[in-house]
């Protein structure tokens, strides 16, 4: 399948009305990218929706959204032309939606990048996924090793180190240039009296940097259109390239 970097030049204005109608305004320390996951879902769908994505906060210059989808600008406008809700739409700013295909990374390559991430693990219990649990990977490393001295930063990079690699690329000279406890929210389980209401989870955002070479290029391009860890629907996991310094 072929891949389409997106780039959307959103309304905030319009898009915070929207998320305000539909009960989706952030509260407390939780961030946007749920509210931004369901703005995309109005648009085009749950099928066409793009994920990964990236909201880009710029300062004194408009905010850019960035996304990875098998469908490029004119399709997705398309389809938004007919289906979108209209507020919806205008929040999104449909008609300047801009579009590329991405290359095919040769094994080898190498890449600048930089990716914004949520460190979890996810502890299954048996085979019941409704007993699983999502956990924070530092909370994890330490319950894992009691009474040992951690550093958090370190435990971060060792997951990111680990998440690339099984992406098909070897990592060198990461950092963490942004790390926030903040929590995120998604709909929980519906129950027999309840509808599935909004659940706020706890955690830390960070966004990564560095350099990657590419070793696996089939697993490379799966992961580019896949995205790293987890909450891909709702801002995280999505790898932005660049050239790399020689």
């Amino acid at each position: 399948m072929s891949l389409h970097l997106l780039r959307f030049d959103p309304d905030l204005s319009r898009a915070a009305y929207w998320f305000a109608a539909e009960g989706l305004a952030p509260r407390d320390d939780a961030d946007d990218g749920y509210a931004w996951h369901a703005l995309l879902a109005a648009v085009f769908g749950k099928d066409f929706a793009p994920k990964p994505f990236r909201l880009l906060a710029r300062p004194g210059r408009p905010a850019q959204l960035l996304g990875y989808s098998g469908a490029d600008a004119a399709t997705l406008q398309t389809r938004a032309a007919d289906f979108a809700d209209p507020m919806a739409f205008a929040a999104l700013a449909i008609d300047t939606l801009a579009s590329k295909p991405m290359p095919e990374f040769a094994a080898g390559r190498r890449l600048a990048f930089s990716a914004r991430l949520r460190p979890t693990v996810r502890t299954d219990r048996g085979a019941d996924r409704n007993k699983a649990r999502e956990i924070d990977a530092f909370v994890a490393a330490q319950a894992a090793a009691p009474g040992h001295a951690m550093d958090r930063a370190a435990v971060y990079l060792d997951w990111t180190h680990r998440r690339l690699t099984a992406a098909g690329a070897e990592a060198e000279g990461l950092r963490i240039y942004g790390l926030d406890s903040i929590g995120i929210v998604r709909r929980g389980r519906p129950t027999p009296d309840r509808p599935r209401s909004l659940q706020r989870i706890p955690g830390h955002a960070m966004t990564v940097a560095g350099t990657l070479r590419v070793v696996d290029a089939t697993a490379f391009a799966i992961a580019m259109a896949r995205g790293l860890g987890r909450h891909r629907a709702f801002g995280y996991g999505m790898i932005l390239l660049s050239p790399a310094e020689p």
